[in-house]
């Protein structure tokens, strides 16, 4: 039988392919729970344990240096004060450096949403949050605690955002 470099070629891609197949089964799976990581109230508000939150609830990580972050806490509060009975909101100011500014970012926007601060980045690459690359990125948090969706990125609308809970946390709003 002669080999052919097509033939050759096709064994090898399918070798690859099942051996690097066969490593990623091996990885492990992230968690499915918020990190256990306290975090402080924003501009003195009520520190919040992460592991304990119980949803349902969406987490928005932002930061006033961030554009997106700046165009969405509007509607996070109007979502908030529409269906904040039904979903809780919490805002993680992460990795902001200049606290008086998102303390004027919270007040030109009207949030009355709950806010705390991640100024080190903690929450990173913890509990169900990956590394963090990019603001704004969300979590959805059902009521045992369990992180039913990340969500890397804004939003454009209140309606998305009620989407995404209807979907994601099994509430109908």
């Amino acid at each position: 039988m002669t080999r052919t470099p097509t033939r050759t070629a096709a064994a090898l891609a399918t070798v690859l392919a099942l051996s690097l197949g066969a490593c990623s089964a091996d990885e492990p799976e992230r968690p499915t729970t918020m990190p256990d990581v306290t975090l402080a109230g924003f501009d003195g508000g009520e520190a919040v344990d992460l592991g304990e939150l119980r949803g349902p609830a969406l987490v928005n990580l932002w930061a006033s240096w961030c554009g997106p972050c700046r165009e969405e806490m509007p509607l996070l509060e109007e979502f908030h004060q529409q269906h904040g009975d039904e979903v809780s909101v919490l805002g993680i100011d992460y990795q902001d450096a200049q606290p008086a500014k998102a303390a004027e970012l919270v007040a030109q926007t009207g949030v009355t949403y709950q806010l705390v601060t991640d100024p080190d980045g903690e929450v990173s690459g913890q509990g169900a949050f990956p590394n963090l690359r990019g603001l704004p990125f969300w979590a959805l948090v059902d009521a045992d605690g369990t992180v039913t969706h990340l969500k890397a990125g804004e939003v454009d609308s209140v309606d998305e955002i009620v989407a995404l809970a209807e979907q994601h946390l099994g509430v109908t709003l």
